[in-house]
């Protein structure tokens, strides 16, 4: 049985995948040699959100939100466990931040792209200023942007200290944040042992995941922080990591 799920799965994202290729190409946004990429609009967005759900779906996820996302757009900054965080909360409504040489990746550069994701370029002069402007510029165009403050995966039990650094725009360009808290857990609700991503390769993991009859996620939106309230980066990244870590740190109870 752990064999036929794993099949029909797989088979099931390879096709939701040439789904996704005609939908951008179809509907994303279009642009010029050297043109700025025009911002997605609120159709695209709907079927990326769609196209994101259909992924949670056929993973076999069954997901609890508590709290609600913003209304208007915002910096969302969540725990790292796995890749499926990007669409478990990608679902939710927002885009991704993604260093620069993916852009160049065959197929996905292109599709993350199309579908509004934000490439920093690492290191440079001047670098973190002008990352902190696209955020900030993808915020107020009305697209919520997911970060992740660890800065890698952590193991789902514990919270890893956030980089203040990545709350620049929060300060910079006075942006709404708002905290977000993801635990995945098992079938007596205890945390997930299959689920973590550290010292094996995706493909490994994705199998892992596919054979999993359920998923459950328990993702938590807490109150907007309002950039504007703090002065520094450490405050509001400190603030933000309080909240989260009360949330994930409860796993160790199971």
């Amino acid at each position: 049985m752990k064999y036929i799920r794993i099949s029909y799965r797989f088979i099931a994202l390879l096709g939701l995948s040439v789904i996704g290729v005609i939908l951008m190409l179809v509907y994303a946004p279009r642009k010029k040699s050297g043109e700025k990429l025009v911002a997605i609009n609120q159709k695209q967005k709907n079927l990326r959100q769609w196209w994101l759900k259909k992924v949670v779906t056929i993973v076999g996820i069954k997901l609890k939100m508590t709290g609600d996302a913003h209304q208007q757009s915002a910096l969302w900054v969540a725990n790292h466990v796995s890749w499926l965080d990007i669409p478990v909360i990608g679902s939710a409504g927002a885009t991704f931040l993604s260093k620069a040489e993916v852009r160049k990746w065959p197929v996905i550069g292109w599709l993350g792209e199309k579908v509004g994701t934000v490439f920093i370029q690492r290191g440079g002069k001047d670098a973190s200023k002008k990352a902190s402007a696209q955020i900030s510029e993808t915020v107020k165009s009305g697209d919520n942007i997911l970060i992740f403050p660890e800065g890698t995966t952590g193991n789902g039990r514990d919270l890893r200290h956030f980089h203040a650094r990545i709350f620049a725009p929060a300060i910079d360009h006075q942006l709404p944040v708002q905290p977000i808290a993801i635990r995945y857990l098992d079938d007596e609700g205890k945390p997930h042992p299959n689920i973590v991503w550290e010292d094996e390769s995706f493909l490994r993991n994705l199998m892992n995941i596919l054979a999993e009859k359920n998923i459950h996620v328990e993702l938590t939106f807490f109150p907007v922080i309002q950039g504007r309230q703090f002065t520094q980066r450490k405050q509001i990244a400190e603030y933000a990591e309080k909240q989260i870590r009360e949330v994930v740190e409860s796993n160790k109870l199971g």
